[in-house]
Formats: structure tokens, sequence, C-alpha cells
């Protein structure tokens, strides 16, 4: 009897477990601009009001609910750019984006990977990602980041993103 009990809490476990990559990870919207998973048990605010045009000069900020404002191994933070944001001498939202990252917050630019972006900086800041993943809406006119400490969960995260 007990090794009947065991074998089927062994195969529920199994089933459980399995079970989460099949269904994926749940999306979130956010708030109607785009869509992307999120680690599970999660869901992500806008906290931009905090700071004036947001942590990394965005215009949303999305960190996950009581997280804080030091990023952990395996959180995340998503910043939101649209072109409200840009400056009267600026035609290109990504161009300002990357320029401001790059020169406000000591980002490099990497290799892309595909229609991703990469951004990495080594300032060890616990509120400053030291990696940025990127995508850009088709029209140019909307950018989001996933900043993470592990640069594969942020590619994961991002590749998910779809704008509205």
């Amino acid at each position: 009897m007990n090794k009947k009990v065991l074998l089927i809490i062994v195969i529920l476990a199994i089933i459980i477990f399995m079970a989460q990559f099949v269904v994926g990870h749940p999306r979130q919207d956010f708030d109607g601009h785009f869509t992307m998973d999120v680690p599970f048990n999660c869901h992500y605010s806008n906290v931009a009001w905090c700071w004036d045009g947001g942590g990394l000069e965005c215009r949303c900020e999305y960190w996950e609910d009581y997280a804080g404002c030091e990023l952990s191994d395996g959180e995340m933070i998503v910043f939101y750019y649209n072109e409200s944001l840009l400056c009267d001498d600026e035609t290109s939202l990504l161009r300002q984006t990357i320029n401001t990252l790059n020169k406000t917050y000591m980002y490099q630019v990497w290799p892309a990977e595909g229609d991703l972006m990469i951004l990495t900086n080594d300032l060890d800041m616990k509120n400053v990602p030291p990696y940025l993943v990127g995508k850009e809406s088709y029209d140019g006119s909307e950018i989001v980041f996933v900043g993470c400490r592990n640069l594969d969960d942020a590619k994961q995260y991002a590749n998910t993103i779809e704008f509205k």
C-alpha cells in the first residue's frame, strides 16, 4: 500500500511539474500598451509615478507588486517608452532611448539577436538592472525593455512581448 501511494504521489508531482511547461507562463496586459509573459504568481504594476520620467527616463516602469526597490535574482523590471517622450529635435524613439541609456546609465549596446536589442552595464546598482533586452513595435512608436540580473531570463521574457 505504501509503495502504491508513493508511486501515485510521484506521478502526480511529475504531471504538475510538466504541466507548467505545457501551459507556459501567465500573460499580463500592461495598461493596454502591450502584453508579455511574466513569472508564475507575479503581477506587475506601474511605479513610474515614483520618479519624474521613471527610473530610466521611461513613460512607465513596472515592478512586481511588493518587490521593493531592489532588483533581486529572478526578478525583472519592465520599462515602456513611447513617442510622447520624443524631444523636439529627435525623430527616432529608438535612437533617443539608446542615447539616453548610454549617456545617463552607462549602458553599452551588444549585438542584436533577431528583433531583440541587448544592452548591458556593470554599475552593480541594486535598482538598475545589468541587462536590458528590448523590443521595438513594428512602426517604431513604442519600445519595451525587460531588465534582469540574468541575460537569458531577460531574453526569454522580451521574446514574448506583443504590442497592442
